[in-house]
């Protein structure tokens, strides 16, 4: 693992090279919320490294990375994973984010200085915000439909580094106390300006941030595609990874950068 430190800590992560020597494009897979980079998109990571050179980050405060921002703010997350980026000389990767991912992809494009290439968004939401959407997402990690045991499972992705009882502790009630100011809340003129190509995936069941919310966002993106996953659910990268990885590799290679360079420059 490598480590960027942030002012807030460090930040931990792998950085997958092709075997191909000649220039090849970036790619930054973002996990989401209470997960880590290889346990959301490890599979899909690897997939990607035939053809990409795979930057995949453990998120502040979470799996091997140590520290964050102050309420696990989202907008600041992605400032610091567009200076890591920079620091790898990827000014312009093809960015992907899995739920709270997507929503720190969402930030990265918007704010910038790295200017994505392409944005792939999976199971995500532009706003958590009611009065912004007409629709209610449910941040409850009950009403996520993982399996019985997943919150222990996931504890024992976090404890081991950073901490007996951390997860428990400091990283679900973080992600209970996420409000449209901590996580995100973009209005239509913000999204309208996001003009790179974008790829929305998502389960048409899923119970934290609703289908319409996804529909909302292609529709909002003006270079957007949708892609409704029938009979999925928020858990849609851990139950039909083989969808998303087939759906990502054929978007980005229908997108490719135009003038792709050693490690991304």
């Amino acid at each position: 693992m490598r480590e960027f430190t942030t002012d807030t800590g460090v930040i931990a992560y792998e950085v997958l090279e092709p075997a191909q020597a000649e220039p090849v494009e970036t790619v930054l897979l973002l996990h989401n919320f209470m997960s880590t980079g290889r346990m959301a998109w490890g599979p899909i990571a690897l997939e990607l490294r035939e053809r990409y050179r795979v930057i995949l980050p453990d998120l502040p405060g979470h799996g091997r990375s140590r520290g964050y921002p102050a309420d696990f703010n989202h907008r600041a997350i992605a400032a610091q994973i567009a200076a890591l980026l920079e620091s790898e000389g990827a000014s312009a990767p093809h960015v992907a984010g899995c739920s709270g991912g997507g929503i720190m992809a969402l930030w990265l494009a918007h704010d910038g200085p790295v200017t994505p290439a392409t944005l792939t968004l999976v199971s995500a939401t532009y706003s958590i915000n009611p009065e912004t959407t007409g629709v209610q997402p449910s941040l409850r990690p009950e009403s996520f439909q993982a399996g019985r045991s997943w919150l222990e499972a996931t504890a024992r992705l976090h404890d081991v580094h950073q901490g007996e009882g951390y997860f428990n502790r400091t990283l679900l009630p973080a992600f209970r106390r996420l409000t449209p100011e901590s996580a995100i809340d973009l209005s239509p003129a913000a999204l309208a300006s996001l003009t790179m190509p974008a790829c929305v995936i998502h389960g048409d069941q899923d119970e934290i941030f609703p289908v319409e919310l996804a529909r909302q966002l292609a529709e909002g993106l003006p270079n957007a595609e949708l892609h409704i996953i029938p009979g999925q659910s928020h858990d849609l990268i851990f139950r039909r990874r083989w969808v998303v990885s087939e759906r990502m590799r054929d978007f980005l290679a229908r997108h490719p950068m135009r003038a792709a360079s050693p490690k991304g420059i």
